[in-house]
């Protein structure tokens, strides 16, 4: 059976997944439900490691900051991908990546353990769920938003296999379109994962480290 896959990441960021399904003559939809515009923003003072949760974080931040000005404070990325991007902006160390970067509660886990007593500036979207924060001292964090996420909703042929890649695509495909009950739905890790269960909709495979190769390895095993 041939099998008709959506995922809510457009056609460059999923070359891989585009080739393993011409390979084998599926259809493919990939295509992002939301877009991004740049938000004006000045870093606080007084903290000693800037996270990033998210390659588009990296690239939104370093539209208005010099890499110079983090000669002084730690690197912490969540996840390969996250680190890669800000390897491309700047020559200074990371001193932390995370493992799993889908795995969110791991991911906390572990950067809290590694931050200590530090303070931190979390640097994200407008819709940034901070899931790395969740029991810090609000003493200890500072966040500032460097992006600001916007839904695009549009209606899309149904589909046999369902890819969502954060949980602000999930509430924007939901605006237009709807899952048939039969179809397999993968989460880009256990915050998108969330979202879908939280709209009722069962989730049939969490990616653990938000990487392409793990979503073809998952498809593999599809007739």
């Amino acid at each position: 059976m041939n099998q008709s896959v959506f995922i809510s990441r457009e056609p460059e960021q999923v070359i891989d997944l585009l080739t393993f399904c011409k390979e084998r003559q599926w259809g493919l939809i990939a295509q992002s439900f939301i877009h991004f515009t740049e938000s004006t923003f000045e870093p606080p003072s007084g903290w000693e490691v800037i996270f990033f949760p998210s390659p588009r974080s990296v690239s939104f931040f370093f539209k208005t900051i010099n890499p110079e000005k983090l000669a002084d404070k730690r690197i912490a990325c969540a996840g390969e991908g996250t680190a890669r991007e800000f390897k491309n902006n700047s020559k200074q160390r990371i001193d932390f990546i995370a493992d799993q970067a889908g795995n969110t509660e791991n991911v906390r886990v572990d950067f809290q353990k590694w931050l200590g007593n530090k303070t931190v500036l979390y640097v994200g979207s407008n819709l940034a769920k901070k899931n790395v924060l969740w029991n810090l001292p609000h003493e200890q964090w500072q966040f500032i938003q460097v992006y600001e996420t916007n839904y695009q909703s549009k209606q899309i042929p149904t589909g046999t296999i369902y890819i969502f890649s954060s949980p602000s695509n999930v509430d924007s495909f939901l605006k237009e379109n709807k899952i048939p009950t039969d179809s397999r739905v993968i989460a880009w890790g256990n915050t998108t994962a969330q979202a879908l269960e939280k709209r009722k909709i069962n989730v049939s495979y969490t990616l653990q480290t938000s990487k392409e190769t793990e979503i073809i390895e998952y498809l593999k095993s599809f007739n």
